[in-house]
């Protein structure tokens, strides 16, 4: 570019991201943005090139911008117009100035290359310039806009009798203003790059230091019997800064809506719910979501009710049950009982010991909403217990698609029960004002599994996309919008609006960083030949061809997205939907670049912004330390800061409540357990399992259930090649310790070894395997959907999986009954047959121990004291040196079953004969 040398090289291939190229020489950068998008037809790519640095101008007159160096020329912007800027400058700090053209007067100097909304002051008849800067991965776009009501800084009020204020922009060398009783003023930085904040004077109280980026309230004494109240408010979008000797008057300018009664409560509980997706013409149950609630918890009541945590819970319960045992037995359990260092009266339902409080047994709903309003306040607190998604067509892979990750054993212990997702909102409507003010927004996601296989993705697409393809007017229409994203001009192009929307402003906004392990299959579909199943998207398809990569198989990849969080911001719809997708989005594609498919992508993987890539691990924390409070409690600790001025006391800030990080605070793990847990989380990858039988029986790739053809075969060579080398030679090649290195599966043993990973890391510190919510669902001959009977479900999947599905194909599943308690042997009735079948040991597969048509039986079953008995035309040899038998015992202690079971043979013997 320009004089500039060629820039390094970049990927076209990493579809969806942007970044920043650069072209250098020895004096001077040229930056240039550079954007990549796929067209309609999915075949081509369009590369979009855009200056790094834009200024845009939104007033009614043209204005002129210098930068602070010597051989910089003015740069005219008209009315309504964006142009480039390409920087003389290079460094952290980047500055230029602005005026009105055909005017002498200047503004004072600003950044351009860092994101920033300040009024410029400007000592003639146009008032000032508002300069607002704003940073994308592709871009910096600083805005220039006439001054209107509500731009300044700070409007002071001195509402005093007789006492002067003094303030100055913090530093040496600034003017010191001096404001007088019953005066109002407007103020601005007189520095826009120096520090911002603002030191203000009044009688004895010197230097007082505010940022006026808060809302605030306090008092100070002019004299010793003269006390001056402060209070920092916003008046629509204008901060406002108010003296005075009235108590009231402060109070009333704080709006505290914390201390309002609340008017309307609504209160919403669903225990559980579930969506189940059928393709009605396949018959096929493709998916089940499942929002389910939390098992017993124990909680205590300080303010509110809080929980204990898991050990403690886990203790209470124990005690619990053996208490009420007692009493159903008709014993007198004693009222008092010791529980570790716990003492508790359970028919009370009181603690004593370590603290004397209520408790009571509980369990989370599995979806909780809670919403109050105020004259001046809504609250809203919502949470989420827990979200599955299954896959339920046979054959798959991965029978879980989406799933909480529960953490390890030893933190969850130590950690309250939380929900999966948890939102806390709470916001302030002003009464002279359109503005509303978001006191507090906090959004809390648990660390998540998502394992896809590509059968699973061809169901989704079959049930939701249409059979017709796109007709030739139709790709004619596409084709002409992609031509015509071309052609679009600079400042449509970059999305900059030249209209000002209404904003709001933010105190406290928060998205938790978001934990997702990522595994893919290119298997599935309950094809069941173990082959790769083609994906039916031809978008996808040509997609991948397009970036020349051939998908492979995914174990357990780790992507981190960090946090988003925002401050005492003034932000509208748009630019605040646009910083979350950037921030998202782009850090979502750059690591499924970097992660899976092995390409480079445009700048930082993390998606972070320049200067910020110091904090690359600050940005994270585990999402299980994560730390929420409820609208009340935030409420709460705002109004205990108003009322201690009551109370006289010093210093009673209304935003007394410190910002809870992550990773501090509320009786949480410590700060040092961030370095603890990512231990103990390597600790449980790499731990070996305690036999060969374990680590399969828990886990493998192709294993699920024992379905599929071939898998035996898979498995005996592992075995083989255990026994020579051990366990150590079988699992060679799962150097998989640290977290996010993508394991590529190679052949053989080692391709075994590293997709069973996932039964390895369980055994070590995890949880057992996360299994459906429920069978899937059972279809008739008719193709009638009915309502989903989870008995009949359960037999249809033993039937499903009994030798391989040898006898599904030919049979009509009618009942079955389980015979032992372990439920490792079940009695299956079919329209043809009656089947024994057990569940094996170590892979979970379901053999056929007996089975008899009905042509073998004499006559229909008999209970006897046992359960019941068959009878067989023919005399049945039994192995080696038993005697035969026509007889054949079922053993069921339940009288109920036996007669549910007998009934449903001779049904079907009837139907067949």
């Amino acid at each position: 570019m320009g004089e500039g040398d060629w820039s390094d090289k970049f990927s076209l291939d990493v579809v969806g991201s942007s970044g920043t190229v650069q072209s250098k020489n020895k004096t001077r950068t040229w930056e240039v943005g550079v954007s990549i998008q796929l067209t309609n037809s999915g075949l081509t790519k369009v590369v979009t090139f855009t200056p790094y640095y834009m200024l845009v101008n939104t007033s009614p007159y043209t204005l002129l911008c210098k930068e602070n160096s010597a051989d910089s020329d003015w740069i005219e912007i008209p009315s309504k117009e964006c142009v480039p800027v390409w920087p003389m400058q290079t460094g952290k700090e980047m500055t230029m100035q602005t005026k009105v053209k055909d005017t002498d007067i200047c503004t004072s100097h600003f950044l351009f290359n860092k994101p920033h909304s300040t009024l410029l002051k400007l000592d003639n008849e146009y008032g000032g310039i508002n300069v607002e800067c704003q940073e994308t991965e592709s871009s910096v776009v600083t805005t220039l806009t006439n001054y209107k009501t509500g731009m300044a800084t700070v409007l002071i009020i001195n509402q005093t009798d007789k006492c002067n204020i003094s303030y100055q922009q913090s530093g040496s060398g600034r003017p010191v203003h001096v404001m007088g009783p019953s005066m109002v003023g407007l103020y601005t930085w007189e520095d826009s790059i120096g520090k911002r904040e603002i030191h203000w004077t009044c009688g004895e109280k010197k230097d007082v230091k505010n940022d006026l980026s808060q809302d605030g309230i306090g008092e100070v004494f002019f004299n010793s019997d003269t006390k001056v109240y402060w209070v920092s408010f916003l008046n629509g979008m204008q901060r406002v800064l108010l003296f005075t000797h009235d108590l009231a008057l402060a109070t009333i300018a704080q709006e505290a809506g914390e201390l309002e009664r609340i008017e309307q409560e609504i209160n919403l509980n669903i225990q559980g719910m579930g969506l189940s997706l059928v393709n009605n013409y396949k018959q096929q149950e493709v998916a089940f979501l499942g929002i389910t609630s939390s098992g017993i918890i124990w909680e205590e009541k300080r303010k509110r009710y809080k929980a204990f945590n898991l050990k403690n819970c886990l203790a209470l319960e124990a005690a619990y049950q053996k208490y009420e045992t007692e009493k159903l037995g008709g014993h007198t359990p004693p009222d008092m009982l010791r529980i570790d260092k716990m003492e508790v009266n359970f028919k009370d339902m009181m603690m004593f010991k370590p603290n004397k409080r209520m408790i009571r047994r509980s369990f989370q709903d599995g979806i909780w909403v809670q919403y109050k309003t105020s004259p001046h306040q809504v609250q809203f607190h919502a949470k989420i217990n827990r979200v599955q998604l299954d896959n339920q067509v046979a054959g798959s892979v991965f029978p879980t698609v989406i799933s909480p990750m529960p953490p390890p054993k030893s933190v969850a212990a130590e950690s309250v029960p939380k929900p999966f997702t948890e939102i806390s909102m709470m916001l302030r409507k002003h009464e002279h004002s359109n503005i509303s003010q978001m006191k507090y927004f906090k959004v809390l996601i648990q660390e998540m599994q998502v394992k896809v296989d590509q059968g699973f993705l061809n169901n989704i697409l079959d049930l939701f996309s249409s059979d017709q393809e796109a007709s030739r007017d139709q790709e004619k229409q596409l084709m002409e919008e992609d031509i015509e994203r071309t052609e679009k001009d600079l400042i449509t192009t970059m999305g900059v609006s030249l209209a000002s929307e209404q904003k709001m402003f933010y105190d406290y906004l928060h998205l938790s960083p978001i934990k997702v392990h990522l595994s893919f299959s290119l298997q599935g579909g309950g094809g069941g030949d173990g082959k790769p199943t083609q994906l039916h998207s031809n978008v996808i398809n040509v997609f991948l061809q397009s970036v020349g990569v051939v998908l492979t198989d995914v174990q357990d990849v780790v992507f981190k997205l960090g946090f988003f969080e925002r401050q005492h911001t003034f932000y509208n719809n748009k630019m605040l939907v646009g910083e979350m997708t950037t921030h998202y989005a782009g850090q979502a594609i750059k690591q499924m670049y970097v992660l899976v498919l092995g390409l480079d992508v445009l700048g930082n993987p993390f998606g972070l912004l320049r200067g910020m890539a110091e904090g690359l691990e600050d940005l994270f924390y585990e999402p299980y330390q994560g730390a929420i409070q409820g609208p009340e409690e935030f409420a709460e600790g705002l109004a205990l800061g108003v009322r201690s001025l009551f109370g006289h006391a010093v210093g009673g800030a209304a935003g007394a409540v410190s910002r809870i990080t992550g990773t501090l605070g509320k009786g949480l793990a410590a700060l040092t357990l961030d370095d603890e847990y990512q231990k103990k989380r390597r600790e449980a990858m790499n731990k070996r399992p305690a036999n060969v039988g374990e680590g399969f029986a828990r886990g493998g790739k192709g294993l699920v259930m024992g379905v599929f053809d071939g898998v035996t075969g898979i498995v005996r060579k592992p075995i083989e090649g255990a026994k020579k080398e051990g366990v150590e030679g079988f699992f060679k090649g799962v150097g998989k310790g640290l977290v996010g290195v993508v394991t590529r599966p190679t052949s053989g043993v080692i391709d075994f070894a590293s997709s069973s990973f996932e039964g390895i890391k369980r055994i070590a510190e995890n949880v057992g395997e996360i299994h459906r919510l429920r069978p899937p669902r059972r279809f008739h001959k008719d193709k009638v959907i009915r309502p989903y009977n989870e008995a009949e479900a359960a037999g249809y999947a033993i039937l499903l999986e009994t030798e391989k599905g040898k006898f599904y194909k030919t049979d009509d599943y009618v009942a079955h009954a389980v015979v032992t308690k372990d439920q490792k042997n079940v009695f299956l009735v079919t329209n043809k047959r009656v089947i024994f079948a057990s569940r094996g040991e170590i892979f979970g597969q379901w053999n056929c121990e007996f089975t008899y048509v009905w042509a073998e039986l004499k006559e229909k079953p008999k209970a006897n004291n046992k359960g019941f008995e068959l009878v067989l035309k023919e005399k049945e040899k039994k192995f080696l040196f038993g005697a035969s038998s026509t007889k054949k015992e079922i053993h069921i202690q339940d009288k109920k079953t036996v007669e549910y079971i007998i009934g449903k043979i001779s049904e079907a013997w009837d139907n067949a004969n």
